[in-house]
């Protein structure tokens, strides 16, 4: 396996409105999502010029941070909680993926950093090779985690309720620890809209901030995204498979 990396073939099945088959609806558009970053960033990362630098290695934080955090919140919070119902260590697994890959791309995003910082030179020839000491891993565990969390094993174990407060703990981490003028225009040009129309599920007026507002801080870096601020693909930018 070697980039571009294929997506998972469709999103998971099932209905958006009932939240025990959302979990892993959610989790396969996600996945999707880091996947076309990663795939992305392969495409461009040897043909930037000296005055792209700056706004590719934003768009390149941005990307890695979000994965990061995603598995981060997988393992502080997702995963202890449906281990309180579906058993001990019944998560323990893609913890285990999740080391083969977390050097490798805190590796990366150190990299990318000190760029951001001016203290190291861009070389795009140095950023594929760092991603190649981790992303054929990284891609194959985004492939594999979803039957982890598939619809029957929640609704087999937890209630409505069960996972409406997940949801609430969820989004107020998120709140607290991200920022959204940063991920809400990553999301949407990591995201393609004609795979899943329903995401990203935010209010129209929050979705018209971040199209027609927070896009534009930093149009530059999401400029490298692999869609447009209206989750349209773009050709050209690594996803075309």
């Amino acid at each position: 396996m070697s980039a571009p990396f294929a997506l998972l073939t469709e999103r998971a099945p099932g209905d958006w409105d009932d939240i025990f088959d959302r979990q892993a609806i959610e989790m396969s558009i996600s996945h999707n999502m880091f996947i076309r970053g990663i795939n992305a960033v392969y495409a461009q990362a040897p043909k930037i010029r000296d005055d792209q630098v700056q706004a590719f290695a934003f768009f390149c934080n941005s990307l890695l941070a979000l994965i990061h955090h995603h598995h981060t919140i997988e393992e502080e919070l997702l995963f202890p909680f449906f281990e309180t119902k579906l058993g001990k260590d019944t998560m323990g697994g893609n913890v285990d993926q999740h080391h083969t890959f977390q050097a490798g791309l805190e590796d990366l995003e150190i990299y990318i950093k000190e760029v951001l910082a001016g203290t190291t030179a861009y070389v795009g020839d140095l950023v594929v090779k760092k991603l190649d000491s981790f992303a054929e891993e990284l891609v194959k565990h985004l492939h594999e985690e979803l039957p982890t969390i598939e619809s029957s094993k929640m609704r087999a174990a937890f209630t409505i309720k069960d996972l409406q407060d997940l949801d609430a703990a969820l989004g107020k981490r998120i709140l607290k620890e991200v920022s959204l003028t940063t991920v809400l225009p990553l999301g949407l040009v990591l995201h393609d809209k004609s795979t899943a129309p329903e995401f990203p599920p935010l209010p129209k007026p929050i979705l018209w901030a971040a199209q027609y507002g927070l896009w534009y801080l930093h149009s530059d870096a999401w400029a490298f995204g692999p869609c447009d601020a209206y989750g349209k693909l773009k050709p050209g930018f690594g996803n075309d498979v």
